[in-house]
């Protein structure tokens, strides 16, 4: 009894196949981005979100320098205020600890907060500074994937490169500086109405060290000011900026930067729209 011949599958077919698995996945990459993409900003949001309510609880519970020998120093309101960009020794930003180590044990990372030594700045505290903190990188940025310990995210200290340096009451200052203490009541122009954090992709440093990786100003003559490698960035067409009332919000790429630097002063008196 003769078998019947096996037919195999012909080149053309395989061809047609492939053909065929390109174009299902050509159709649905631009989906799935469609998907990521808000899920990502979202993570981003929350992040910014969880940051913001931790600057509130400690000008809540701790709000004077006290919590910090160095920051003696500081000018300000001594009480109900926000933390001071950065603490404990050092004749720079960058020898000191950051206000992201300030914040830690309203983010769940008390244990981490108490392997610091307050009474020595950044080199003295690099066992600890080195502990990946999810809440501090923004989940779309590559640089947070290769470095798992920088941040994205950056206290606002008003409009200039130098912001970060000036005492209080100077023109222009933003949410926080260097070793000023800004308390809610000094925010004239309104809390829902300040950007207190914002968003970058370039600059990045050590979450736990000082300096203008987690503290910066603005310059509104500095453009473009979005992008990979400009001051601030961080979705395909804006970033989430955390106001200083707690809540967070999505600022396109395309606003004017008179509006973004007025909504980052605390005391300007002017009219804007974010949207």
């Amino acid at each position: 009894m003769t078998r019947p011949a096996r037919r195999g599958v012909t080149l053309i077919e395989v061809l047609v196949v492939i053909g065929i698995i390109a174009i299902l996945a050509g159709l649905l990459l631009p989906a799935t981005r469609r998907v990521r993409e808000p899920a990502a900003r979202m993570a981003c949001q929350y992040n910014l979100k969880q940051l913001i309510l931790a600057l509130h609880t400690y000008s809540d519970t701790t709000g004077k320098p006290v919590a910090f020998p160095s920051a003696g120093r500081s000018e300000g309101p001594a009480a109900q205020a926000f933390p001071p960009g950065c603490f404990g020794p050092g004749t720079i930003p960058e020898e000191r600890l950051s206000w992201m180590v300030a914040v830690l044990p309203y983010l769940e990372q008390e244990p981490l907060y108490k392997q610091f030594d307050r009474d020595k700045g950044y080199a003295g505290n690099l066992a600890a500074s080195q502990t990946r903190i999810k809440v501090f990188a923004c989940p779309t940025s590559k640089e947070a994937t290769e470095d798992n310990i920088v941040t994205n995210y950056v206290a606002m200290a008003g409009i200039g490169h130098d912001a970060a340096g000036r005492p209080s009451g100077a023109v222009g200052n933003g949410f926080m500086g260097y070793d000023r203490l800004t308390s809610i009541a000094m925010i004239k122009d309104g809390i829902s109405n300040t950007i207190a954090l914002m968003e970058t992709r370039s600059g990045l440093g050590t979450w736990a060290r000082g300096g203008a990786s987690n503290v910066r100003g603005f310059d509104p003559a500095d453009l473009p000011w979005f992008g990979e490698q400009r001051p601030f960035g961080g979705h395909s067409a804006g970033i989430n900026v955390a106001m200083a009332d707690g809540s967070v919000r999505f600022v396109r790429s395309s606003i004017e930067p008179e509006k973004l630097a007025a909504a980052i002063t605390i005391d300007g008196g002017e009219r804007f729209d974010l949207d």
